[in-house]
């Protein structure tokens, strides 16, 4: 590889400048299937790819179920590709069985249901009094998003053995833990978890103690959204016993450049203060893993209101996602796509041309616990940690969390793990299990009628087995 690249900011650009590598070679004439155009994810990837080179030769194909992203999403990336004047080719379709045949990546980022399940899945939250805020990782909206969708990945993964059974499957999909998961147990070809909130991290270290981003090196394990930082490293030097104090004298925050979001890191600094390890998300996705920052009082103290979710009066079933309007700019307005030459934070293309040419790579991945990198968490438990990638062969360094912390996480895995049971068997049991453990859910005799309300509000997207005894 080339010596790292520190990129400049462009007018429009808001994130960190972010440093990257080229690479040398080409993966050749590969499938790279994009499941869902995501607004938000398949341009980044795309952006990413001709950055770092070695993919001027790839087929991209989209698939969706819907024409409308098809059609922007598409005309998009066929316009990123002739203005960076790359030899890839752009296809799209609406049936899964042609995108897949043949595939060697394939890339999921859904939204079963869309918006509206979604949104009905609050609305019966707020009937019982239970706070929502993103809802898309714990929390019941996040067990009535595990239900609609694990179906949906588990006919994928089928279809995948049948179509391209050696392929690596990357997962952009929240519920990240449980889809993950759950794919990766009945796959016989590779499936990684992908999410860039840890990745963050690095960013804003590096502006605490005044370093590059390269020069930041750390360990954590956990679960997506909330895995926590054991070990960190700046400059070759140990730099946890400082962690607090450098983070207190900082104005820094942590960005979040896909949402366009920059969290305040007292929550962080607040659990670091109570379990001695740093929490990988701020603000939002972090409150919403504890019972103590979702309260009333505490939500209107540290600023959370604008993380929740509120009733709309009288509201329209919602349509379609609408795009975004610089997307629509991008794919069809008179000025040429702009920040070309910026990376993302996503960084598939990372474990794509490891996957593809065998060329190690060190991330934060979304994995099966197998082997125990996580000591004290179930070895079928979907888990968060940095992890080399090479080939087809994931290897990580052990990770021991203090005791308070594996609780968490434990309690964390066992609500998957309970998700997963039920959205496989339609099992009204494990349901009301997963949500007996959940930290929001604190009136116990709320529980069964809870999930009837919510399997009720979102029957058209759920299995027909729920409704049929």
């Amino acid at each position: 590889m080339s010596k790292p690249k520190i990129v400049g900011k462009s007018s429009g650009w808001k994130g960190p400048v972010t440093e990257f590598t080229c690479n040398q070679g080409s993966v050749g004439r590969k499938r790279i299937v994009f499941v869902g155009a995501s607004y938000k994810f398949v341009h980044r990837v795309v952006r990413d790819m001709i950055l770092v080179k070695g993919f001027e030769n790839v087929d991209l194909v989209l698939l969706d179920v819907d024409r409308v992203p098809l059609r922007i999403v598409g005309d998009f990336v066929e316009r990123v590709v002739r203005q960076q004047k790359t030899r890839m080719r752009v296809f799209r379709t609406l049936d899964r069985r042609v995108a897949l045949k043949g595939a060697d990546v394939v890339i999921l980022s859904i939204t079963t249901g869309g918006r509206e399940s979604d949104f009905r899945s609050f609305e019966v939250c707020a009937r019982y009094g239970i706070p929502v805020g993103v809802g898309d990782t714990l929390g019941p909206t996040a067990l009535a998003r595990n239900l609609r969708t694990v179906p949906v990945v588990m006919q994928l993964i089928r279809d995948m053995e049948e179509l391209c059974p050696n392929a690596v499957m990357l997962n952009f999909t929240n519920p990240m833990s449980v889809l993950t998961g759950v794919m990766a147990r009945h796959a016989s070809f590779p499936v990684w978890g992908l999410c860039h909130s840890a990745d963050g991290q690095f960013e804003y270290f590096a502006e605490i103690f005044g370093a590059r981003k390269s020069e930041v090196a750390f360990e954590m394990g956990g679960v997506n959204h909330q895995s926590f930082i054991t070990r960190l490293r700046v400059k070759g030097r140990d730099r946890m016993g400082d962690l607090l104090k450098a983070s207190q004298r900082s104005a820094a925050t942590v960005a979040d450049s896909l949402m366009g979001t920059a969290d305040d890191p007292r929550l962080q600094q607040e659990v670091f203060r109570l379990l001695g390890v740093w929490p990988t998300c701020g603000a939002g996705h972090l409150a919403e893993f504890y019972r103590h920052f979702f309260s009333p009082r505490r939500i209107e103290a540290l600023g959370l209101a604008h993380e929740m979710k509120h009733l709309i009066p009288g509201r329209e079933p919602f349509l379609r996602t609408p795009c975004p309007k610089i997307i629509k700019e991008w794919a069809y307005g008179p000025a040429p796509v702009g920040d070309l030459h910026l990376m993302t934070s996503e960084h598939a293309h990372e474990l794509m041309w490891s996957f593809l040419t065998g060329e190690p790579c060190t991330r934060s991945l979304n994995i099966l616990n197998t082997g125990g990198i996580v000591a004290g968490v179930d070895p079928q438990a979907c888990v968060e940690v940095m992890a080399t990638v090479a080939g087809r062969q994931v290897t990580a360094r052990p990770v021991t969390l203090p005791r308070a912390a594996l609780t968490f996480v434990q309690q964390w895995t066992a609500i998957h793990e309970l998700s997963i049971q039920a959205a496989l068997n339609c099992d009204r049991d494990a349901a009301r299990q997963a949500l007996f453990l959940d930290p929001h859910v604190g009136d116990a005799l709320d529980i069964a009628p809870l999930l009837e309300d919510m399997l009720q509000a979102t029957e058209p997207w759920l299995p027909k087995r729920w409704f049929h005894a």
